[in-house]
Parts: C-alpha cells; structure tokens; sequence
C-alpha cells in the first residue's frame, strides 16, 4: 500500500471524504446520532417540533493537557546512611517505580498543504485504533495539527475543518461531559476558541456543551455543612471555581466574535457606570418587546435568530448562576464582569424570560429541573437558590445555618439564641405556614442542641427538643448523636453518661456511629477506662441482643469504634492497652482497616520505632491492605525531620523515593501532597535546597501550577533568611507572572507586603498594596499598621497619608472577623470601638495622619473606652 505522502492533494482530498463516511460505520454510530452538519440540522428540527434529544459538540477541559517530560529511572540501590529517619523509609519502601521511556514526536512532512491533510489522517487513523486514546489523538492535534491551521489561516480547505469536526470534536463533546476535570482533553474554552477559530461552531450544539458544564457546576453544593471536612469542602469549591473560569472563559470567547452590525461589549465596565436590568417600562407593551433570544439574535447577526434558543437559555442561565448570592464565586469575580455587563445591557432591552421561552431546552435535560424552579414575583424562572418570592425558606435556612456556625466557632451563647429567634420566629407559638416551614429543617433542630450542649446550656437544648416535636419532627438517633457531640466538645464526661442513659430509656435504636461518639468521647474527656469498658459493653449487648431490653441498643462492633479507642489510649501513652484492644478486636473477628494501621504508626514514627513500624507494615502486606495518603504523610513527616543533615544527592534521591513509592502505590500526588512535602523541607531551611527544587520540578514537570499556599512558603522562606532575600521573592513574583494570577490570594500578597517592609524594599511594599489591595481587596490592619510603619520610618509621608486615606474602605478583614455574631460593634458606618482600637489608628493618630472627622471619630472612640 502507498504511503500517504505519495497521494496528490486531491486524492488526499477524496480519502478525507471517504474517511468521513467509514466513521459513520454503525460502532460510531451507536454513540453518535449524527456528524457535525447533520447534528446542527437535528437540533434545529428538535427545536421547532419539541422532539427531546441531546445535541453534543466538541467540549473540552480548563488548561491544554500536558505531556510528561522524560524522567531517568530511580536509583534501586539502597542508601548505607545510618540515619534512623532514611532508615525507617527504605525498612517500609521495596518496591521501585518504573518510568516509561520517552515517546517520539510525529513531525509533518512535505509541503503545507499535504501535510496537513496527511496529519488529519494519522489522527484519524490513531482514534481507528483498538483502545485508541482521545486524549493521546487531542495531543497531536494541538501539537501538529493546529499550528498548521493556525498558519494556513482561511487557506484551510473547509472539507479538512469538517473532517475535524466530525472525527475529533464531535467526540470531545461526547466524552467531555462525562469528566469535565479531565487534563486529557481540552477545556470548554479552549474548544471554543478553536471552533471559532476554524469557523464551525454550531450555536446550539456548543450550548448544549455549555449547559453541561452548568449542570456540572449546580451539582457542587456550596453548603460547607455537606462536606465531611475543611479540606474537602476547599478542595470541592477550588474545582467548582475551575470549572466556572471554564464557563467565563467560554462565553468569552463566543462574545469576542466580531458582528457586522453589533458586536458583544466584552470590555471592562467603566468605572461609575453600572448598568442594572430592569423589567418592561411602564408605558411599554408586552408585545412590543423583543425576547431575550431576539436580542441576542441583534447582538450575533452571523447566526441564524432560529438556532440561538439553547444559547440564549445557556446565557440566562450563566447570568443567574454567576450572580446568585449563594453559588457566585468571588474567585471569578473580575472574569466574571465583563459577561455580565453583556447580559445585564441584553436584558435590559428585552422583557423578562419565562420558562415557557426554554420549555423545549429544559425538557431535553431533565437533571437540569432540580436545578431550575419557577419565580412567583413575575421575576422569571431562576436557578434553584437564587433570590426569588418562593425560596425566602430556603435562604433563611442557608443563613441561619451559617450565623448559628459562626456562634459556635466563638461559643457565643447569645448569638445561638438571636440565631433561634431567627429561624423559630417572634411568636411562641408559629403559625401554620411557618410551621410547615420548620418542619422541613429537622439537621437544624439537632445544629441547635449541639451549640446549647456543648456551652453547658441543656435546659435550652431540652426546649429545643420540645419545640422539634411540637412541630411534628420525630426525634432519630441523629438528634441524639447532636447531643452527645456536644457534651464532648464541652468536655463534660458526666453529660455523656447522662444522655446515654436516657438513650437507653428511650428505647431508640442504637447505629455504629452513636456507640463510636460515646467510646470517642470518653477518651476525649479524659475517661480512657470507661471508654474501655463502653467498647466491651457494645460486644456484650451484641452477644445477648435476642433479650427484648437489648434489642434497640444491640449494634455490632466494628472497627470504627475499635479505631476510637486505639487513638484515644494511643494519646494517653497506653500502648499495651492499645495491643490488648486489637487482640480483643481479633476475637470478635474485626478486621482492621487503613485507619487503625495509620494510627498505630504515628506514635511509632515520632518514636522511630523502627522495629514496631516494620511490624506494622508487615501486618498490612498480611492483610493486603494498601497505603494511602494518610499513610505517607505520617511517614513524610518522620522521615524528612533533619534531612538536612544528610548530603544534598541523597536528600533528592530520598524525595523521588518517597514520590516514586506514592505512585507505585497508586496514591495520587495532589497538590496538598506537595505541600506537606515542601513544608517539611522548608522547615529545615537552605539546607534543603536542593530536594525543594527536586519537587518543584516534578510539579511543574506534570504541567501544573503552584498554589497560593505554597508561593506563600516559599516567599516566607526566602524572607526568612539572614539577612531577608527580597529579590528572591522579587524573581519568583515575576517569573511566575503572578500579579496576572487570579489564584493568588490576600494571605500571599500580604504576606509578601510585610516581608517587604521587614527587609527594608519599602517602595516594592508600596507597589503591591498599590497593584492588588487599593482597587478593594480586603486588608488586615496588621499588614497595614506594618506598611505604615515602615512608611513612616522611610519619611515617605505622602504615601503614608494615601494609606491611611484607603485604610478605611479596605481595612476590614480583622474587624469584620472579631466582630462577627457580637451585637454590641456598632458606630459611625458599622464602625465600633473595636476597630478604632486597633495599633494602625493609634499610630496613624500619632503622626496627624487622620483627618478631622476621623480624628474625632478616633478620639471619641479611645476616650469612651478609657472611662475618661
């Protein structure tokens, strides 16, 4: 057979068509309803006859999928160093990881034109290919292919933009929605661009991709009560704002096609200029005023009005998501407002959508109606919690819930109670509709006995149990599990006991994590050997749960709680006690899990017991039971201590073992992972340096980007030097380009702002706050009394004047979180005694900075709270 090099460019040409035909073979088909045309005709019939049917286009991910650079192999040879530290490593590392080789890159050849056709064929004929990976097909498209369309401009003959279309795209947007935080494939905005790019997007084909990710992003809840943990809850949110970048990111490219009539104002909002939407003029006729797809329609005059009703739905969407009180994020804020400021002017001249303008859209995405309800205030349709008359309930709800965190996280009994009032209401008895109202939040009767237990209030916490069953709401084991954890974040061992003895009473059944609470919280309040006694207890009633007085309470051990007690005797120093529980576990046939061999090697890793951690990991290969995270960063954290002693080579031959090692036990290296690991190096100091930048490569090696948390260690670590590196964190700001990174955040800038002014580089100080604080960031009052200290020390008394002129309108971070859920910070614009107590002010005062008003302000303040 010819090689494709050997074809002339028309024949090339006639193999792309047949190409086009052979992937529409039935295989394709069953997953394809049609190609790229064919799909954008289906989705203008569906639309006009109502039919239900999805309608994909290409679809991508947030950054370009990166390629792994080659890597040499790990050295096997084990370290001779008598460390115990290394020791202990490679006594628990056998196993080596092995990289794979570096692949040869596929290089066009011949002239242009015909090696872009031959390039489109060899994509094709890689996605041909049993176990063909689309991801491994978008790399050379983005590698080869692109920069030759890219070159060739509207040169490109439009059969090779539809083979594209049909034979890469169309299968991006299948494959895409399964796993938008895929770095394999491209993002939503980077399939936009080239769709625009190429000129073959189909309006409602991409915002059938677009209203995908929507979904995606609704399905991300934004209660932090419905994660587990803090980390969780961060590292959910920090995906959910990835994901709404990629949704900005699209509509920015799609807004920034020129019109010949109008084109999208994708430009920034001058300032003081703020365009609201408004509902229909009074003197206008609802017939006289276009709908929003109409309007749009005047604003794109290159897409036909017809096929524009899933972009319009895709826009009014975004628009409601992005500007929700509830699910916005201020991460995207400034990528956000330019698309805004698009809609806000759209909607402004159109009259207010109604479902009924985007029934046929809902109808083809049925998980989109938990998402979607209807307004009742002739507002439209909105996404589920955005403000609106019928969702009151739920947005009290919402914030109730976060006041009554905010009380228990300072243990502030009076805001619990405002906060009760709040969500019971004025009246001692609520009327009937409010009374349907609560008895649809029973979690928030049991937030509230938690808060009243755990401040020593159980006659409040009793009179909530009374009010939950007045309305209706039976009490569960979950109330009474509420109660408990709040005797054991008061540390009251006596209220424990108390509550399970009315548990008893009650007759209510008894489940695994009330009986873990108990055992947990008896150790916790310093009763290990009743919580000993608990543990044999619950085996006990197991073995007689057949007796009608055991039945509720009868639960069968487990190993959650047997871990319960390991921990607590662990922290107690009783390590035979320890041992005795886990063979009493083994008799009644618990098997242990990763949790119980995690908290057996902590104390033997602080220790460097190295023969008991040798055991330890023995038993896991016994039981085949695999490390995890938790795993290594308990031995991270022993053996990295004082690593800096050792040799600069076997400090990084030490650190890609311990990366080698995560990998071959298919734990995945996240960036939480590397920052635990640059942590514990950092805290030996320049000593390790060599390791830090072992890690620093292998991050940026696998294409990705370092969070703020860990720029944030490594300037305070250059700063930390004697005497303070300040151009190192001069170079690493510039290198990394983060002025322009929007995941920088407030602690980094701040951070850096105070390390300035410590090292002398004032005026760099100055340019920070200039660049990322004045335009209304917040600001602590400690960084700022720090940059105007240092001002003032400088004689730069004109800056220092600007400072404090700015201070009032950004300087709100530490008051606002002191005064949080306190009634009595009050004053002159929110402003109480508080904040003027703060040593900025003080210092501001001293050298005449405050004006006149602020002075009295001031003045009036210090003098009230001196009793003069």
């Amino acid at each position: 057979m010819r090689e494709l090099n050997s074809v002339c460019l028309r024949c090339q040409l006639r193999q792309l068509v047949a190409a086009r035909a052979h992937a529409r073979r039935p295989a394709a088909a069953a997953r394809w309803n049609s190609t790229a045309a064919g799909q954008h005709e289906r989705v203008k019939t569906d639309e006009a006859t109502g039919r239900n049917g999805r309608d994909h286009i290409h679809n991508e991910s947030w950054t370009t999928p990166w390629m792994p650079a080659p890597r040499p192999g790990l050295n096997d040879t084990r370290s001779r160093h008598h460390s115990s530290n290394l020791a202990m490593f490679q006594s628990i590392v056998e196993s080596r990881a092995r990289l794979p080789a570096a692949t040869e890159s596929l290089q066009p050849v011949g002239p242009a034109a015909m090696g872009l056709i031959n390039d489109v064929a060899k994509m094709q004929a890689m996605l041909e290919r049993d176990g063909a990976s689309l991801g491994a097909a978008y790399s050379f498209f983005e590698e080869t292919v692109y920069p030759q369309l890219a070159k060739a401009g509207t040169a490109v003959p439009q059969i090779v933009k539809n083979q594209l279309a049909a034979i890469l795209l169309n299968r991006l947007a299948l494959e895409k929605p399964q796993d938008f935080e895929s770095t394999d494939l491209p993002s939503v905005t980077r399939i936009t661009e080239i769709t625009v790019a190429l000129d073959i997007l189909k309006p409602a084909a991409w915002a059938t991709l677009i209203i995908e990710l929507i979904q995606q992003i609704c399905r991300h809840s934004t209660v932090p009560d419905n994660y587990a943990s803090i980390e969780a809850y961060e590292n959910v949110m920090a995906r959910r704002d990835a994901l709404l970048r990629d949704l900005v990111g699209a509509w920015k490219v799609f807004g920034a096609q020129k019109a010949p009539v109008k084109k999208a104002s994708f430009a920034k909002p001058q300032k003081g200029k703020h365009v609201e939407p408004r509902g229909p003029r009074a003197d206008a006729k609802p017939q006289q005023q276009p709908t929003l797809q109409k309007v749009l329609g005047a604003m794109f005059p290159q897409y036909l009005g017809s096929t524009l009703l899933r972009p319009t739905f895709a826009a009014w969407a975004t628009y409601k998501l992005l500007t929700d009180p509830f699910n916005r994020s201020r991460a995207i804020k400034d990528e956000a407002a330019p698309f805004l400021q698009m809609m806000k002017t759209l909607i402004f001249q159109a009259r207010a959508p109604r479902i009924e303008d985007f029934r046929r859209v809902i109808d083809t995405f049925p998980d989109l109606h938990q998402f979607m309800r209807q307004g009742e205030s002739g507002g439209g349709f909105v996404l589920d919690g955005v403000s609106a008359a019928g969702q009151t309930a739920e947005h009290r709800r919402i914030s109730i819930h976060r006041q009554l965190g905010q009380a228990i996280k300072g243990r502030n009994v009076q805001a619990v109670k405002r906060a009760w009032a709040d969500f019971w209401g004025e009246a001692a008895t609520p009327d009937t509709a409010r009374i349907g109202e609560l008895s649809k939040c029973p979690d928030m009767f049991d937030y509230f006995i938690l808060a009243y237990m755990m401040m020593w209030r159980p006659n409040m916490a009793i009179e909530v149990w009374n009010n939950m069953e007045r309305v209706g709401i039976k009490v569960t084991i979950k109330t009474w599990n509420s109660m408990l954890q709040g005797c054991i974040k008061a540390n009251n061992a006596k209220g424990i006991h108390t509550v399970w003895k009315k548990l008893l009473a009650s007759r209510t059944p008894a489940d695994t994590a009330i009986w873990t609470a108990r055992i947990h919280g008896l150790f916790v309040c310093g009763s290990p050997d009743a919580g000993l006694r608990a543990l044999d207890e619950m085996a006990k009633i197991w073995a007689v749960r057949s007796e009608p007085q055991f039945a509720a309470i009868a639960v069968q051990p487990t190993v959650e709680p047997v871990n319960a007690a390991l921990a607590g005797l662990l922290r107690f120093g009783r390590d035979g006690d320890a041992t005795k529980v886990l063979n009493w576990a083994a008799k009644q046939n618990i098997s242990p899990d990763i949790y119980t061999f995690n908290t057996l090697l902590r104390p033997l890793v602080r220790r460097g017991d190295m023969a008991g951690i040798d055991e330890v990991f023995a038993t896991m290969r016994t039981v085949n039971i695999q490390a995890d995270v938790a795993t290594f960063t308990v031995l991270l954290e022993g053996t990295l201590t004082d690593i800096g002693a050792l040799p600069p080579a076997r400090q990084v031959d030490l650190v890609k073992r311990i990366l080698a090692e995560m990998k071959s036990a298919g734990v995945e290296i996240n960036m939480q992972t590397y920052a635990k690991i640059l942590y514990l190096l950092l805290r030996e100091g320049d000593r390790a340096n060599e390791p830090v930048k072992a890690v620093l490569a292998h991050i940026w090696r696998r294409g990705l980007e370092l969070t703020s948390h860990i720029y944030t260690m490594l300037a305070e670590h250059y700063f930390a030097r004697d005497p303070p590196d300040a151009a190192a964190v001069t170079a690493l700001i510039e290198n990394r380009r983060l002025h322009g990174n929007k995941a920088i955040d407030r602690v980094f800038w701040e951070r850096v702002i105070k390390g300035y002014c410590q090292a002398g580089e004032t005026a760099r100080a100055l340019d920070i706050f200039d660049r990322v604080f004045v335009a209304g960031a917040t600001i602590t009052f400690g960084t700022l009394h720090e940059l105007l200290r240092a001002l003032i020390v400088a004689a730069d008394m004109v800056a220092a004047a600007r400072v404090v002129s700015t201070a009032s309108l950004i300087g709100r971070a530490e008051d606002e979180a002191a005064a949080a859920g306190d009634a009595h910070v009050a004053g002159h614009g929110g402003e109480g005694k508080r904040h003027w107590k703060h040593r900025f002010w003080h210092l501001a005062y001293e050298h005449g900075l405050l004006g006149g008003e602020e002075a009295d302000r001031f003045r009036e303040a210090t003098v009230a709270e001196e009793g003069l």
